[in-house]
């Protein structure tokens, strides 16, 4: 076989190129400090590398939302908190209003303060978070979530969804409460009937809220008082239970005074003071009613009572059923912010979790990936050494020439 100078000479240069290739892949090592710098480095390692660079990119994420979400929540809590110190003001000021004592002045100015106290309710009720978005629309965010206009009432233009973020791989959390499970989702009466007074009632009879005996039973019943005098003076009261179709309950002339208990179909209430003669009151299941009409209800029996007396009764009345729906909301925004505190708390715990996933997943990127120093300085210098004994031979090989022994 015959081998040209030419043909001697490449094969040196390809060994040259060849160390000085491997040479660079080495030096690109040690400079970045990484095993792979390329796919064709390891094909399976740099398949399990772009998988734990996703989850480290997943977690990441994660944890920004863990961030955000505690943000909104705390915000709400917040928000709540101020709403509970505004029922509790409230049920203070129906307490002490409701007492005879009181001029219509002072009435008026508690009531005032009520009314105020309300504005302060609905303004709670549509507070935003750190990027304007409202926290109680549900998940329309970008919907103010309460209305009010005189003759319709509160109107709630939000929804009654939730908006969820993820914050595990399979875990995800409430960013906040609908208007309506904070606010109107509220039930009137005891939770279970409501009691209402007749307007046209002439009596001095105030009823209490009462509560169910066994559940109450459903349905819709009115009381009818009927009062006698008898010639020497005394008075002898009595009433009537019938349902909304007008059958009888509780028969005619069933003996009564005052304090004594009233029960039928679960119900079990009493009144105090004397009803007139066809003085009634409406029991029906509770229906859900919205704060603010709790306290607007109240404000309006505040302002319709003058130092005569007139008015008494049915401020009475109101302030009774204002103060169970106060409790029966008051319970309410508790539950609530028992949610929020749950979530918070959920945060925390998946916050550590993340941690420690995002920690393991860099440890075992680490050894996927990061170099070993020791081993590629060595290595390193064993190319170095290949390189420079390439580069020697091709000198030699250079040299050689037929002339030299002609």
């Amino acid at each position: 076989m015959r081998i040209s100078t030419h043909q001697a000479q490449q094969v040196a240069i390809d060994a040259m190129i060849d160390q000085q290739k491997k040479l660079s892949t080495v030096q690109e090592q040690v400079a970045t400090g990484r095993r792979i710098t390329r796919p064709s480095d390891d094909p399976v390692a740099a398949a399990r590398v772009v998988n734990l660079r996703d989850a480290l990119a997943g977690t990441k994420q994660q944890q920004e939302n863990i961030n955000a979400a505690r943000t909104r929540l705390t915000m709400e809590e917040s928000v709540l908190k101020s709403v509970t110190s505004v029922i509790q003001r409230v049920r203070e000021l129906t307490v002490q209003a409701n007492n005879d004592s009181l001029t219509a002045e002072d009435r008026g100015f508690v009531a005032d303060e009520i009314g105020q106290l309300n504005d302060e309710l609905f303004n709670l009720a549509n507070s935003t978070d750190s990027s304007g978005g409202f926290l109680f629309s549900g998940s329309k965010t970008k919907y103010r979530p309460f209305n009010h206009s005189v003759g319709s009432g509160y109107d709630y233009h939000g929804d009654d969804g939730q908006r969820f973020i993820l914050i595990g791989p399979e875990r995800q959390i409430a960013t906040g409460d609908s208007g309506s499970k904070v606010f109107r989702d509220i039930k009137d009466g005891n939770g279970e009937f409501a009691i209402f007074d007749s307007p046209s009632n002439r009596g001095s009879a105030v009823i209490s809220p009462g509560n169910s005996v066994d559940g109450f039973k459903g349905g819709r019943y009115t009381i009818v008082f009927a009062k006698k005098v008898k010639p020497d003076g005394s008075k002898e009261f009595s009433y009537k239970v019938t349902d909304e179709k007008g059958q009888i309950i509780v028969p005619a002339g069933t003996p009564y005074k005052s304090g004594d208990a009233i029960a039928f179909k679960g119900v079990n209430t009493f009144i105090k003071g004397e009803p007139e003669n066809g003085d009634s009151f409406v029991v029906r299941p509770s229906e859900n009613q919205d704060l603010f009409t709790t306290i607007d209800r109240l404000v309006s029996a505040l302002k319709g009572t003058d130092d005569k007396g007139k008015g008494f009764t049915g401020l009475h009345n109101e302030a009774a059923r204002a103060l169970v729906g106060l409790d029966q909301g008051l319970n309410n925004i508790l539950d609530v912010r028992a949610t929020v505190g749950a979530r918070l708390n959920a945060l925390d715990g998946q916050e550590d979790i993340n941690g420690s996933y995002k920690l393991q997943i860099k440890q075992t990127l680490s050894k996927v990936e990061d170099l070993d120093y020791s081993k590629a300085v060595s290595d390193l210098n064993l190319k170095l050494t290949g390189l420079k004994a390439s580069q020697k031979a091709f000198t030699r090989v250079q040299g050689i020439s037929l002339f030299n022994y002609l």
